[in-house]
């Protein structure tokens, strides 16, 4: 009586366990990445001599990394938008904060629209 055969699957099922496997985890990775960021409130902006720009005053952990930026033209308003990510899954940093200037492009020239903060809804003060 011979011993019975074990099965063993042909190279190209372990070809496409492999690459589920990198598919996956890389899936996971940005999942956890992209739960890192948040918008961040901005406090108040200026206008410099570039129309197509300005700067938004935030607040934010001096760990933390602003990763974009952003403005929703909508009508007589813009929406301005500040993404900062946390350095890392783990972090427990302190409760400090330090005050940043970021730059944020305008899709059109801001005149004398109101600016409005993405996070909390109201008018950001100009200053």
């Amino acid at each position: 009586m011979s011993a019975p055969r074990l099965f063993l699957p042909k190279r190209w099922a372990l070809v496409a366990v492999a690459v589920l496997l990198v598919i996956s985890a890389y899936a996971v990775v940005s999942a956890v990445r992209r739960a890192q960021e948040f918008e961040v409130p901005v406090d108040s902006y200026q206008v410099g001599g570039d129309p197509g720009f300005l700067v938004a005053r935030v607040e934010v952990h001096p760990d933390f990394e602003v990763v974009r930026t952003n403005a929703d033209d909508q009508g007589d308003r813009v929406i301005l938008h500040v993404v900062a990510r946390q350095p890392t899954l783990w972090w427990s940093g302190g409760d400090h904060a330090e005050t940043r200037w970021v730059r944020v492009r305008l899709g059109n020239p801001l005149r004398d629209r109101q600016v409005v903060d993405s996070v909390t809804g109201n008018l950001v003060p100009r200053g």
